[in-house]
């Protein structure tokens, strides 16, 4: 075989072997019994996590908005931490771009290193090497990494896995996978797990994970549903306004969104879908031409967070259209939709089922069905009185949508061994045993 003709085969096998080396990292890690050595003093602390700090951190300096939920309140508690007196460094790495390394004026230093680059293997490699540069005595996983997770482990540093992520994707390399994380997070090593919300959390231990190591958190209440009145039914004789925010991909169920748009549109419902988020929209756009849809479909890009609750208000629905294959944890989307009293109409996502209901604060439908999303946006125009109904319950929903668990507390106690305990109410196990609505 001539070697040009070697490099789609060498390719898919390199794209193969990384996963299959991402499994076996964890091995090693099993046998590390008991946690690391605690820290009073000197604490360097690594927190690998999706997003740039460095960019929200001189944006924010400059005057600009946030871009996401919280993130002045995340990046004021960081920047807190890097300034504790027993912190000797505080980096963040980005797991969304690669970026060099740098001091902020508050003394945070960033890195990044892009863990999902377009059309090759997983980072897992580099992102490991980052990490190791920073020389960690603390380590926060803000990603479900394998190999990442069991050096620390093997490495006696404290490590605090703190996820936004389900575990519902298929496949044996990934059930194995799921397998070894939850072992591995259920090493001795590893005193406590947290992800966002209480559903993400209980997909936890659904793999495995002891419910006594895992607490759900969460982020402040921002916004409230206080501050916004109920919604009425659009006018019939006007179209139907509904907004996507989110990622720019196929499993947040973007198609989804434009192929409902074009069923309903074919039926004679005028709809206009405006899509805000970031990420590639060149195929989107392609399938909006192909439809015909392009005088109907508006793509405005990112947006400052004070601009994206005022367009959920604007608009006349919040479509969340996630596929199962998607991660969600649980997204702020639906949070931010029910307190601006914007009523949902949401794929049948497992992770929402806990705080989403059909008919009692959205509207549901199977997902990756593009006619059923289309009778569901339907059911919403047709009825003034679902519609009324849904905006005046969005706001209870957004009242009970929040865990009492907040991210800074989480870490808190993570850094000073001393506050655990007074998290124990907060474990899934402590909510089992009090009645909490955890199955």
């Amino acid at each position: 075989m001539p070697p040009k003709a070697l490099g789609k085969p060498v390719a898919v096998l390199r794209r193969a072997y990384v996963p299959i080396a991402e499994l076996l990292s964890a091995v090693p890690a099993f046998a590390v019994a008991g946690s690391p050595p605690e820290r009073t003093a000197g604490k360097r602390i690594t927190i690998a996590q999706f997003g740039d700090y460095a960019d929200a951190y001189w944006r924010l300096a400059n005057g600009g908005m946030e871009s996401y939920y919280a993130q002045k309140y995340t990046l004021d508690y960081i920047a807190s931490v890097a300034a504790a007196p027993d912190v000797e460094s505080l980096t963040v790495i980005s797991c969304s771009e690669d970026l060099p390394e740098s001091q902020l004026p508050n003394d945070v230093r960033v890195a990044g290193v892009k863990l999902y680059p377009a059309g090759k293997p997983p980072a897992y490699a580099q992102l490991l090497e980052a990490v190791k540069k920073s020389r960690p005595t603390h380590l926060i996983a803000m990603t479900p990494c394998l190999s990442l997770i069991a050096w620390a482990v093997r490495q006696r540093i404290a490590v605090l896995p703190m996820f936004a992520d389900s575990f519902r994707a298929k496949g044996l390399k990934t059930s194995i996978g799921y397998r070894l994380l939850a072992r591995l997070l259920n090493s001795p090593a590893i005193p406590m797990v947290s992800n966002h919300n209480l559903a993400a959390s209980l997909d936890l231990t659904r793999i495995g994970v002891d419910p006594a190591k895992v607490f759900p958190f969460d982020w402040p209440p921002i916004i409230s549903p206080q501050a916004f009145a109920a919604k009425e039914a659009p006018s019939a004789d006007a179209p139907l306004r509904v907004i996507f925010v989110g990622a720019i991909m196929e499993t947040k169920g973007v198609g989804d969104a434009i192929r409902a748009v074009s069923v309903l549109r074919r039926r004679g419902r005028a709809v206009e879908l405006s899509i805000i988020g970031r990420g590639d929209d060149t195929p989107f756009r392609q399938l909006v031409a192909s439809l015909g849809l392009e005088a109907h479909v508006h793509f405005l890009g990112p947006k400052p967070h004070p601009d994206v609750i005022a367009a959920m208000r604007a608009h006349d629905a919040v479509l969340v259209p996630s596929h199962w294959s998607y991660p969600e944890g649980l997204p702020m989307t639906l949070y931010e939709a029910l307190c601006t009293r914007s009523p949902l109409v949401t794929s049948d996502h497992p992770m929402f089922a806990l705080k989403i209901g059909h008919l009692r604060n959205a509207v549901v439908f199977p997902e990756r069905d593009a006619e059923r999303f289309a009778d569901a946006i339907d059911m919403l125009a047709s009825d003034p009185d679902l519609y009324r109904r849904l905006s005046l319950a969005a706001g209870q929903a957004a009242l009970d949508y929040l865990c009492p668990l907040k991210y800074d507390r989480v870490i808190a106690a993570f850094l000073n061994p001393a506050e655990r305990s007074a998290l124990r109410p907060f474990s899934l196990k402590s909510l089992e045993s009090q009645g909490s609505r955890v199955q």
